[in-house]
This record gives structure tokens, sequence and C-alpha cells, in this order.
């Protein structure tokens, strides 16, 4: 927490300037009302009120007209909760004495499984109303695995990636282990999750097309992910449903993209005719 000077009022206040400053009972209600509400001015007045330690009358007095500068430029503070953090907050975790592993930073290496699954938890945790991170552990223990064994080395192309391969049962299996973990590490690590997850599906068109969405509205994929995978496992290319399931996302997203652009190149042709 920092002090902050409200100059035109000559008033002396305090900022929230990071998840450690915050009691962790504050931590889960505050990050879901950032996440479910698009970055309307409202939204974020809300958020300032919340993390924004003044008396009442200088709280009222920043609303008018006059001190909009003022009030502005707090706004401008809250990146942090906000936005989140643009690069991977941690490599790994540690629990128990076992190293769990997060994937890169651009997500290239994630699964296109995992990240429908992890996504899926997210939203859960967002929409929930329950008071633990049940589902934000759930979230962890998809994305972050330990190596894997040698034999299971030798068995499985991993294509870079070190993690352990993607398996449901073994990570939801670990899911209670996760409940210990660090809430802030796991907090920072799923807004960057999201915005990794953002950047990687605009670079093929399917984020979101709203600059004021909320962070989990993924794009076309996440809300029609399964007509879309179920369209790839049709084509000879990646094989069945598990088969596609199994791809990098990457490697998923370009296959879309190639389709949608050969069926635009199609209905384009045939206006011409």
């Amino acid at each position: 927490m920092r002090r902050v000077v409200v100059n035109e009022l000559k008033a002396g206040c305090q900022l929230y300037d990071s998840y450690q400053d915050l009691k962790g009972k504050d931590i889960i209600p505050l990050i879901r009302a950032v996440y479910l509400q698009p970055h309307s001015m409202e939204a974020k007045l809300s958020l300032l009120k919340s993390l924004f330690v003044c008396p009442a009358e200088v709280w009222e007095q920043l609303q008018q007209r006059e001190n909009r500068d003022e009030l502005w430029r707090l706004v401008g503070t809250m990146d942090w909760i906000l936005k989140g953090p643009e690069f991977r907050p941690v490599a790994s975790v540690k629990l128990k004495g076992r190293e769990y592993l997060l994937p890169d930073n651009d997500l290239h290496q994630l699964g296109t499984a995992e990240f429908v699954v992890a996504t899926a938890h997210l939203i859960a945790f967002y929409n929930s109303t329950d008071k633990t991170p049940a589902h934000l552990a759930r979230f962890m223990a998809t994305i972050a695995r330990p190596k894997p064994g040698v034999m299971e080395r030798f068995k499985n192309d991993s294509k870079g990636d070190v993690r352990q391969a993607y398996n449901s049962a073994k990570c939801d299996a670990r899911a209670a282990l996760f409940e210990k973990c660090d809430l802030v590490t796991m907090i920072t690590t799923a807004q960057w999750f999201n915005n990794a997850a953002n950047r990687l599906l605009s670079l093929f068109g399917m984020a979101s097309k709203d600059p004021d969405a909320a962070p989990i509205s993924q794009g076309m994929f996440v809300q029609d992910w399964e007509r879309q995978i179920i369209k790839v496992a049709e084509s000879p290319v990646f094989g069945g449903y598990d088969q596609v399931m199994a791809r990098p996302l990457a490697d998923v997203l370009g296959y879309i993209e190639l389709k949608n652009d050969e069926a635009k190149a199609r209905a384009a042709a045939s206006k011409r005719k």
C-alpha cells in the first residue's frame, strides 16, 4: 500500500497497489468483480473505491467534475489488477517438495484439451459464489504439471514441452493439492494465462472483438470450441476428436484459420460470378 496525495484536495490517502496488500478473504471477490464486468467507467470507479483508502468527503469531492483529472490519474494506477502480467509470473510452483511446471510464456506448447479444460475451470471460478479457490486450484492442476519420468519421455513426443503429458484424471487427482498453492500466485497465473491466450487467439483472428470485454471472453474459439474441434476432426488432417484434442492449440487454430480463409475465398468468388 502506498501513500497518495490528492493535490487539488490537499488530502493524503492510501492506495492498494499489489495483491500482497490485500487480505486473503478480499482477493477472490475483488478479482471476480474485475473479470466479470467489462471495463466500463462505472466498473473502474467501483474498483477504485475498493482499493482507495480515504475519508468519505474526499471520495465525494473526487467525483466532482472539477476533480476529474485527479480521478483518472488514480484509475490509471490499477493496471496491476485490471490487466495483470503480460509475462509468466513464475516458471513453476513447488508443493510438498515436488515441482510443477507451467507452460511456455506464449502458450505455443499448450495442448488443445488442456486449454479448453483450463478455460472452463477459470470461467467456473469467476462465475462461482464459492469463497474458496477450488476452481482456481483445478485450473492450476490442469496447466502446472511435473516433469515426466524417463519412460514417459521415451514414449511420448513432447514437441519441446517439459511437462508431463496432459491427463485429465491425473490433473483432477492433484486439484486438492493445489488448494494449498499461494492464492496470489494462482491469481496472477490466471491473469497471465488469459492475456497469453488472447494474444495467441488474436494471431488467428479468434480473439474477442470488444476491447472493453472482460478478459475471460476468449473470443469465438472458446464460445464454440466443441463445434470447431468436431469440424477439424471431420477432416483427415489430425485424425479423430481425441487426436485433435491432443494436438498443440496453435496447430488446431492454424488449421481452423486456413479453412475459414478458404471458405471466405469461395464465398467471394461465387459473388463475382
